[in-house]
């Protein structure tokens, strides 16, 4: 299969009317509508009365284990209707954290990053247990592995941080009411797709996934995956940029120069009195590499996830998607892309590739 590596450079985004693309570094530009402000604060329904609506109507051979459709979303039995129901009435806390990602987007990394800074660099007990006990992952249920976010997370003394891959309109209602940190992660969404891809294969949360990488990738376009879709979830997000609880950060940025933004996570979490050398050491212990041998953050204990087919943190780089798409397939997916979001106003970098050194090419 010809990747597009091998041309790279001859395939330019596909742009949108009046959008700027820089085609000559590969970076996207979306734009997004600024919304109204009654479309901006959440509007809390009561569970009972959430509408559960249609999702996705083309038919995939796959099925996740517990598959369901809530409120127009597609989620595996690991989130079950009850639980999502139960995250609605979330007590949530003005010192909380949320941790919000798309999946595969660099969610356990950016976890370790803000539990560290917000515990002052406390490496002893970040040694002392897993990664996803101290940050809990809010709508997830496992009674085997016994984590159920929801009652990890009353448990937990402040601060908390609190991972989530739910879309906006999924989130606890008093989120918008109590206003606490929220720290949005965003990755391109080509290399997320084929992040998840290799997840996909390797955990048996998925199910037995037999499926091919062509079937996955018109899965991710068509939301057919655990989650939704990554397109409803960035459109969903990106309207709170303003937000002065919010701060926004992209893995890109994470790659081409770890340190600086983790000094400014720090300032964003009111953290400046954390010295330089702490934020030094809380960067090299968060470096791909360490993060990939540290048994509290490479979820190597998890019985659902087969690290000899792909381990969950796999190549922890930019760019990889071009050892994945054709040409026609990269084709397809702008054209996708730009259907979904053209109409977004203002813009949305994403870097789609970076050269050896870390700079943006």
């Amino acid at each position: 299969m010809e990747a597009v590596r091998a041309i790279h450079g001859a395939v330019s985004p596909v742009p949108c009317i009046d959008c700027p693309v820089d085609s000559s570094d590969h970076t996207y530009t979306l734009l997004v509508r600024p919304l109204l402000i009654e479309q901006i604060l959440h509007r809390k329904s009561p569970a009972s009365v959430m509408t559960k609506v249609p999702g996705p109507s083309k038919a995939f051979p796959h099925t996740l284990p517990g598959q369901h459709v809530y409120h127009g979303v597609l989620f595996f039995g690991f989130s079950p209707p009850e639980t999502l129901d139960a995250v609605r009435d979330f007590q949530v806390k003005s010192d909380d954290v949320f941790v919000v990602t798309y999946p595969k987007a660099g969610t356990t990394w950016m976890q370790e990053i803000v539990w560290l800074l917000l515990h002052d660099a406390d490496f002893s007990k970040a040694a002392s247990s897993p990664v996803y006990m101290r940050s809990p992952f809010l709508e997830f249920k496992d009674e085997t592995l016994k984590e159920v976010g929801l009652d990890i997370a009353e448990a937990m003394p402040s601060p908390r941080v609190i991972k989530t891959h739910l879309p906006r309109k999924l989130m606890p209602g008093e989120i918008f009411e109590k206003k606490p940190k929220v720290i949005v992660l965003f990755r391109n969404p080509k290399d997320v797709c084929c992040s998840y891809y290799n997840f996909y294969k390797s955990s048996s949360s998925f199910g037995d996934f037999q499926g091919d990488w062509p079937q996955f990738l018109e899965m991710f376009m068509e939301g057919q995956v655990d989650h939704g879709s990554w397109f409803d979830f960035t459109k969903s997000w990106w309207p709170m940029r303003e937000a002065s609880n919010f701060r926004f950060v992209f893995y890109e940025a994470m790659k081409e120069n770890l340190l600086d933004e983790i000094k400014q996570l720090a300032a964003f979490l009111g953290k400046t009195d954390l010295s330089p050398e702490t934020l030094s050491k809380v960067a090299d212990h968060c470096s791909f590499e360490s993060m990939k041998a540290n048994p509290m953050t490479n979820h190597e204990d998890v019985y659902s996830i087969d690290s000899s087919v792909s381990p969950l943190l796999r190549k922890g780089t930019v760019g990889d998607w071009k050892n994945y798409f054709t040409v026609q397939q990269s084709e397809e997916f702008d054209q996708r892309y730009k259907q979904e979001m053209c109409d977004l106003l203002p813009a949305i970098p994403f870097q789609f590739s970076l050269n050896n050194d870390g700079v943006h090419v």
